[in-house]
């Protein structure tokens, strides 16, 4: 037989009762004549609605899971929820401040956390407000800062110093310029130890002695920190050569420095458990020191 003449059951027409492939008796039997029967149109379409909801909810559970990740990462958002499935609300709490060792950078970090407009809300108060008493719980709010204190003292010493050679220079006119660098040396110790050392003993007699609570050292600095600031424009309209203007610009600014002091320490007294009289003499003895300074730095 030549291969023109082979038979292929896959190719050639047979009979039914030839068939070896889809015969009665082939090895595919009853698939080439087998009929589907016609599909229930609600059976479809609620198979489709399964098939689209099982998509739908493993797509949202992907999204659920990743979210979570996202939220129980980020320190600073809280989400909070419904008991019946509802809306979320995402809540900011702001992130704690990083702490190191003591002799580290990292752990002064926080004392400079601030930006322009804090200085200049603080600074503000301090010119515009300072009877109000209110610097640490309404403006400082829980975040003192070093920046001022340091920052500011060096300001004023300078100016000090500077001014104190331009005022003399001023009053004798026949005296060549003479710039006494001890000065410097003078103003910083005076001012950087009024700033952190006398400070740091009004702080030891407001916890120690009079028992306020709620107190920190590093809110006494600020505080103290910012006060001086009234002093620096007695450094600048301290350079008028007459005598009576000098004096009435030192102590207008004296009483502005005073007066911030005064009024937030009375907030903190008030709280002390050596009643009204310790608070009345302790306030009063503050703001004498305050006015002595600048009668010094004059």
């Amino acid at each position: 037989m030549s291969r023109d003449d082979e038979f292929n059951p896959f190719l050639n027409v047979v009979d039914a009762d030839e068939d070896v492939g889809f015969g009665p008796e082939g090895a595919f039997a009853g698939l080439g004549t087998s009929t589907t029967p016609d599909a229930d149109p609600r059976l479809t379409q609620s198979a489709f609605s399964a098939t689209t909801t099982a998509t739908t909810t493993a797509t949202t559970g992907t999204q659920s899971v990743f979210a979570g990740s996202a939220s129980a990462n980020s320190g600073a958002a809280r989400t909070e929820g419904t008991s019946d499935g509802g809306a979320t609300a995402t809540t900011a709490t702001p992130a704690p401040k990083r702490r190191g060792w003591i002799f580290s950078a990292s752990y002064y970090q926080q004392f400079f956390d601030v930006d322009t407009e804090d200085v200049q809300e603080r600074v503000m108060n301090v010119f515009t407000a300072p009877h109000s008493g209110n610097f640490l719980e309404g403006v400082v709010k829980g975040n003192p800062d070093l920046y001022v204190p340091i920052w500011g003292g060096a300001t004023l010493v300078f100016l000090t110093a500077l001014g104190s050679a331009w005022g003399k220079y001023n009053t004798h006119k026949n005296a060549a310029w003479d710039f006494d660098a001890s000065t410097v040396s003078l103003s910083a110790a005076l001012i950087y130890g009024y700033v952190f050392v006398w400070s740091l003993i009004v702080y030891l007699t407001l916890t120690c002695y009079a028992g306020v609570e709620n107190l920190r050292v590093i809110d006494v600095w600020c505080l103290y920190g910012y006060s001086i600031l009234a002093f620096i424009p007695v450094c600048i309209l301290a350079t008028v050569p007459v005598e009576l203007f000098r004096w009435l610009f030192t102590g207008a600014c004296a009483a502005l420095s005073t007066l911030f002091l005064m009024s937030n320490v009375r907030q903190r007294v008030l709280t002390s458990t050596k009643g009204s009289a310790f608070g009345v003499s302790f306030v009063s003895f503050i703001g004498s020191a305050d006015f002595a300074l600048s009668l010094v730095l004059k």
